[in-house]
C-alpha cells in the first residue's frame, strides 16, 4: 500500500517522471557499472515501455550512505579512474562514465575460452588484430578487418544484454543466463531518452547522458542531423579528405558525384514517416507533455524535466554540490544544450565535457521536426547557440562525421590526429575507408537502401572515430591527453556562428523539387489504385447485372429497362 501511494504521489507531483520501487540493472551492486572508481550510479532515468512512463530509478538513503562510505574507500585507495581533481581526471571520469551507462558498452565480459573478463575490444585496438583471431590476419584489408570486427561488436553487444537480462536480485547470477526479467528496459523499440547521475563520495555529481540506442533516439537524431546531411555532409568529407588528409581528388572519386535521388528522397520521405509514429508513441507515453511540444521538439521537453529532478528550479545555487555534465554523441549533444539552458535559465555554468557529440549551433535554430515548416521550431528560449560558451569542450576525433554535423558551442579538442598516416590502428585503415567515401552525398552515405557500399564504408568508420570504448582508451595513455586537458590534436574555441549566418555555415532546410516531383506521382499512382480497384469493381458489377442476357427473354436487363421507360427501340431504315 506505502509503495503504491508512493508512486501515486510522485505521479502527481512530478507529472509523467515516477520514483520506481526497484533499482535499475545497472544499479545492482552485482553489475560492473553500479559504480566506477569513486563514484556509484545514485540516478537512472529511463522510459519504460511497459508502464508508459519514465521512471527514477533512485537509491534510498541508507543505500546512498553505505555507498558513500565504500566509495570514501576506494577513492582514498586509487589513483586511477575516477576523480574531479584535474582537467584531466575530469575528461577521463566522464569517458569512463559514458561508457558504462549504455546497457551493451561494458567489455568486461566473460571470455569462452577460460570463463574470466578480458578487454576484447581493447586488443583489437592494441594490436590490429583482435581477440582470438577475430579480426582476421593483420596482413588482411581494412575493410575485411572491420567487417570481422562488426561481428564481434554484435556478439559483445548479445552478452552484454544477456547480462541485463539475468536476475540481477540474487547473488548467485550467471552472465551466460538469461531468463525474462523485470530489469529488461532500454530495448531497441523503446521510446526516449536516458540519463544516469553517478555520484562521488563527497557529494559531487555528474549527469551522463546515453548516446543513440533505442529506435526513437536514432529517428531524434536524424532530425536534428537531416538538414545537415542533406546540403552538408557531402562537402565535409570531402574538405576532410583534401585538407585534413592533405589528399589530392582521384578520377574516381570525382566519378561519384550525382545519382542520390533514390537516397536522397528516401532520407526526407523516411524521416517525416518515423518522426509521426515515434512522435505519436512519445506523446501518448508521457504526462506533463504536450503532443505538439513533442512534434516541434523532439526529446528536448522531456530532458528538461529529467533534469529539473535533479536540479530543481529555484534551488540555492551557493549550496549545492559540484555539478558536471557529459554525454556522448547524441547525448554529447544533448549535455551541450543542458548546459547552455542552465547558463541561460539558471544564471549558472556548468563544466560540461561532451564526447564526440553532434554539433549543436545550427539545429538549435532551426528545427525540423514538423515536415515543411520551422516556424516556431527552435530552442531559442532557452539556449543562445549565439554566443561562445566557455564552460563546454567537445572532444572528437578530426575524421568523426557524426561530431563533424554541425558546429560544437565551446572549445574543441582534436583526439587521435597523431594517429593519422600512421600504420597504427585508426592511421592508414581510416584513411582507407574515407578514400572510398569521398564524392558520395550525405544520404548516398546514410542511407543503404539502393547503394549499400557508401553506406557500410560509412559505418565502419565509426569504430575508429566514434566509439566511446577507443575514447577511452585513447584518453588512458597520456600521449593523447596532457594534464592539463589538451589533447594530442589540440584544442581551439570553435566561433559561434551570427544570427543571420552571412556565409551559410549552416544548412537551409532547402525545398528538393525532384523529391517533391516524385512523391506527388507516387501519390497519384497510389490514388490511382485505391480508386481505380473500386471503380474496376463497379464497372464489372454493372456490366454483369445490367448487360448479361437473360436466358428466356434473351434480353438484357438495361435493353428491358429501356423498353419500358421509353418503349421499343427505333431502327433507321
Amino acid at each position: 500500500m506505502r509503495t503504491f501511494l508512493t508512486l501515486l504521489l510522485s505521479r502527481a507531483a512530478l507529472g509523467f517522471i515516477v520514483r520506481s520501487p526497484y533499482l535499475h540493472p545497472l544499479q545492482h551492486e552485482s553489475h560492473p557499472s553500479s559504480s566506477v572508481g569513486g563514484l556509484y550510479l545514485s540516478d537512472v532515468f529511463v522510459w519504460d515501455e511497459e508502464e508508459r512512463i519514465v521512471n527514477h530509478h533512485k537509491l534510498d538513503e541508507e543505500e546512498v550512505i553505505v555507498r558513500r562510505k565504500r566509495k570514501l574507500v576506494e577513492y582514498n585507495m586509487t589513483s586511477g579512474c575516477c576523480s574531479m581533481g584535474t582537467e584531466r581526471e575530469r575528461i577521463r571520469t566522464a569517458a569512463a562514465l559514458n561508457f558504462h551507462i549504455y546497457p551493451y558498452e561494458y567489455d568486461n565480459v566473460f571470455d569462452d575460452d577460460n570463463n574470466e573478463a578480458s578487454w576484447g575490444r581493447q586488443k583489437i585496438y592494441d594490436d590490429n588484430q583482435g581477440h582470438a583471431g577475430t579480426l582476421g590476419d593483420v596482413g588482411a584489408t581494412g575493410v575485411e578487418r572491420a567487417k570481422n570486427y562488426e561481428k564481434y561488436m554484435v556478439r559483445q553487444q548479445e552478452r552484454m544484454e544477456a547480462f541485463l537480462l539475468s536476475d540481477v536480485n540474487t547473488q548467485d547470477w550467471d552472465p551466460r543466463h538469461t531468463p525474462e526479467s523485470r530489469f529488461n528496459d532500454g530495448a531497441q523499440t523503446a521510446t526516449g531518452v536516458a540519463m544516469g547521475v553517478y555520484t562521488a563520495a563527497n557529494g559531487d555529481k555528474m549527469l551522463v547522458f546515453r548516446g543513440s540506442y533505442s529506435n526513437g533516439d536514432f529517428d531524434n537524431i536524424l532530425k536534428w542531423m537531416k538538414d545537415w546531411i542533406l546540403e552538408k555532409m557531402e562537402q565535409v568529407v570531402l574538405d576532410s579528405w583534401t585538407e585534413t588528409l592533405g589528399e589530392e581528388l582521384t578520377k574516381e572519386q570525382k566519378k561519384r558525384a550525382g545519382g542520390d535521388l533514390q537516397s536522397r528522397c528516401a532520407l526526407r520521405a523516411g524521416t517525416t514517416l518515423f518522426t509521426q509514429m515515434h512522435n505519436g508513441d512519445l506523446a501518448s507515453s508521457v504526462e506533463g507533455v504536450s503532443k505538439e511540444d513533442i512534434k516541434k521538439y523532439g526529446y528536448w521537453p522531456i530532458t528538461k524535466l529529467m533534469v529539473r529532478e535533479v536540479l530543481p528550479e529555484g534551488r540555492d545555487l551557493n549550496v549545492e554540490p559540484n555539478i558536471y555534465i557529459s554525454g556522448h554523441s547524441q547525448g554529447g549533444a544533448r549535455a551541450s544544450l543542458v548546459s547552455m539552458w542552465l547558463e541561460k535559465i539558471d544564471g549558472k555554468k556548468y563544466k560540461t565535457y561532451s564526447l564526440s557529440p553532434l554539433g549543436v549551433q545550427c539545429f538549435s535554430r532551426r528545427l525540423s521536426f514538423l515536415p515543411g515548416s520551422s516556424d516556431g521550431q527552435n530552442y531559442l528560449a532557452d539556449v543562445d547557440p549565439y554566443i561562445f560558451h566557455d564552460q563546454i569542450t567537445s572532444i572528437l576525433h578530426p575524421l568523426d562525421y557524426y561530431a563533424l554535423t554541425d558546429y560544437q558551442p565551446g572549445k574543441v579538442c582534436h583526439l587521435g590526429s597523431s594517429l593519422l598516416g600512421t600504420s597504427e590502428p585508426g592511421g592508414a585503415d581510416l584513411e582507407g575507408y574515407i578514400e572510398q567515401m569521398v564524392g558520395y552525398t550525405g544520404p548516398e552515405l546514410m542511407v543503404d537502401m539502393f547503394q549499400t557500399k557508401p553506406s557500410e564504408i560509412f559505418s565502419m568508420t565509426r569504430h575508429w572515430t566514434h566509439s566511446i570504448t577507443l575514447t577511452n582508451i585513447l584518453l588512458s595513455k597520456p600521449a593523447f591527453l596532457n594534464a592539463d586537458g589538451i589533447t594530442d590534436g589540440g584544442c581551439t574555441n570553435q566561433d559561434p556562428i551570427p544570427s543571420d549566418d552571412p556565409d551559410g555555415m549552416c544548412p537551409k532546410g532547402k525545398s528538393d523539387p525532384a523529391c517533391n516531383a516524385l512523391f506527388l506521382g507516387i501519390g497519384i499512382a497510389l490514388a490511382l489504385v485505391i480508386i481505380g480497384i473500386p471503380l474496376l469493381c463497379v464497372l464489372y458489377c454493372t456490366h454483369s447485372c445490367c448487360f448479361k442476357r437473360h436466358p428466356e427473354t434473351k434480353k438484357t436487363a438495361f435493353e428491358d429497362f429501356r423498353e419500358k421507360t421509353m418503349g421499343e427501340p427505333k431502327v433507321n431504315p
